[in-house]
């Protein structure tokens, strides 16, 4: 069975489990490691082999590409005249010259979406999907001057949460080091020194305005919901869902929230996908089940040019939604990719839903993650390309500058867009109250155009004509430009933005 998992564009960084690069391998679950370690060394092995040229593997002196990357790797790790003395350092000096190697081969294929993980890059990126780590429990950005990660939001009991951080404070030291940004310390390598064991400690000094605090935090597991709901419009009954992440636990955070709305009188639906990265495919797979009678969630395109459609779950599809009872508004914009644009396409292509928003990131290519032996990372290759419910290709293409070529994404039903002072007027309702994300929903335009487009909606009025045939405006596009403004605040984008955003799959 084929199992697969959606990375898209970060969205923002959870303390212990990096939202930048992050998400889990269900390969390794079951316990079948042994045989998915085995399984990379032979190939890689008879790959060295096969490669060998004739006379190299006759006792000629001639080497093969990889005898000569390991010839030079060794001379360089054995001859370099000033390598670092401590032992640690060393051993890390050597890793990274070994991973630069390996970077630099992926760098030759012109993909950019083919890389390596270290060990602890692979760690992480597992730790995010399972939504399971241990730290303190926050969400992190960077400052709006981009000298300082920020607190945007605690976890609900959470360390964090208990010791009343809020969002705008401002993380100035980590156990006595500074954690100002530069080209040698960025976001995630804070975060790092934010991980660590449950049970050890922590101190952080945090700037709130004008003063300076230290807290000391015990490391523990902290579950990080990846769903956010309450009841936008009492009156109307109008619901509303936020999903930040697709992680193993997404649907079934999502069944909930839905169920307690229901029970709440919910007559209709606002369905927020903005900044969400992606996630993992299975579960874009069931959520889009949920809305969608029959026929399949997305499509995905085979090396040899065939194409399979992964279909609605019968099993997970819930009727209510599926019938078009309860009239729903998904959110998207330029920060949601890979698994949102699969389940937004599939709502749109089956009209089960209106799309508000920007167009979204755009990536339609498919990773296989083949984890190597003795816990040395993994390595992701492009294998396949997908494809939304309507057979749309949707994948932005650029050139080696990260200029746009080719726009791709999922356009919305009604194009609309939040300004900058839009995010800050958001921003402060925040903070001004921290723990009420449904208070600074009320300042989002995008949300309150859902509002006004489902009360008229439930007053049997049609939804507008839709906007997704029309063609874009350059300016108007948030995928045309690599260079996010990255405004700061509850709805905004992570300052560290990579150009990536990829699905992955293994098989199980």
């Amino acid at each position: 069975m084929v199992r697969s998992v959606i990375k898209g564009i970060a969205a923002t960084s959870l303390v212990g489990a990096a939202f930048f690069s992050g998400f889990n391998l269900q390969i390794l679950q079951g316990h079948k490691e042994d045989l998915l370690r085995i399984t990379p060394t032979l190939l890689a092995a008879r790959l060295s082999e096969a490669t060998r040229p004739a006379a190299a593997k006759a006792g000629s002196s001639d080497l093969s590409p990889v005898d000569t990357y390991h010839s030079v790797l060794e001379k360089i790790l054995s001859e370099y005249g000033a390598p670092p003395s401590e032992a640690k350092a060393l051993a890390t000096w050597r890793n990274k010259i070994r991973y630069a190697g390996i970077d630099g081969m992926l760098l030759a294929i012109g993909d950019r979406y083919t890389e390596y993980w270290n060990p602890e890059e692979f760690k992480r990126n597992m730790e995010d999907t399972q939504g399971r780590f241990f730290g303190i429990g926050a969400k992190l950005d960077v400052t709006k001057d981009k000298k300082y990660p920020m607190i945007i939001e605690p976890i609900e009991n959470s360390p964090a949460w208990r010791a009343k951080l809020k969002p705008g404070d401002v993380i100035v030291e980590v156990d006595g080091k500074s954690a100002l940004l530069s080209d040698q310390q960025h976001l995630d390598d804070v975060i790092k020194r934010i991980k660590g064991e449950e049970g050890t400690k922590v101190k952080l000094t945090l700037r709130r305005a004008t003063e300076k605090k230290d807290y000391v935090f015990t490391r523990e597991q902290v579950n990080s919901p990846v769903i956010d709901s309450w009841m936008q419009d009492d009156t109307a009954k109008i619901g509303y869902i936020r999903l930040d992440l697709f992680s193993e636990e997404a649907d079934v955070q999502f069944g909930i929230a839905f169920e307690r709305l229901q029970k709440q009188g919910m007559k209709s639906l606002i369905f927020d996908m903005r900044n969400n990265p992606g996630g993992m495919l299975h579960v874009a797979q069931d959520l889009g089940s949920r809305f969608l009678s029959s026929g399949p969630v997305t499509w995905l395109k085979e090396k040899n040019g065939q194409m399979r459609s992964l279909d609605v779950d019968i099993d997970r599809r819930r009727s209510i939604l599926a019938t078009g009872k309860i009239p729903t508004v998904v959110l998207i914009n330029g920060g949601s990719a890979s698994a949102s644009e699969i389940v937004s396409g599939a709502i749109q292509d089956g009209g089960a839903g209106f799309l508000i928003g920007t167009r979204s990131f755009g990536k339609g290519l498919v990773q296989t993650i083949i984890p190597l032996q003795d816990r040395e990372g993994a390595v992701k290759i492009t294998t396949q390309r997908y494809y939304t419910r309507g057979k749309r290709d949707i994948n932005t293409f650029r050139d080696e500058s990260g200029t746009v070529t080719k726009l791709g994404g999922v356009k919305p039903d009604m194009v609309l867009t939040e300004t900058e002072k839009d995010i800050e007027i958001q921003w402060a309702a925040l903070r001004d109250k921290p723990f009420d994300r449904r208070y600074a929903a009320k300042f989002s335009p995008q949300i309150a155009k859902g509002v006004e487009l489902l009360k008229a909606r439930m007053a049997g009025k049609p939804w507008p004509k839709s906007e997704k045939d029309i063609p874009d405006k350059p300016e108007k596009s948030e995928t045309v430009s690599t260079k996010s403004k990255n405004p700061v605040g509850p709805y905004a984008k992570p300052s560290a933005l990579p150009l990536t955003t990829e699905i992955d799959s293994t098989d199980k």
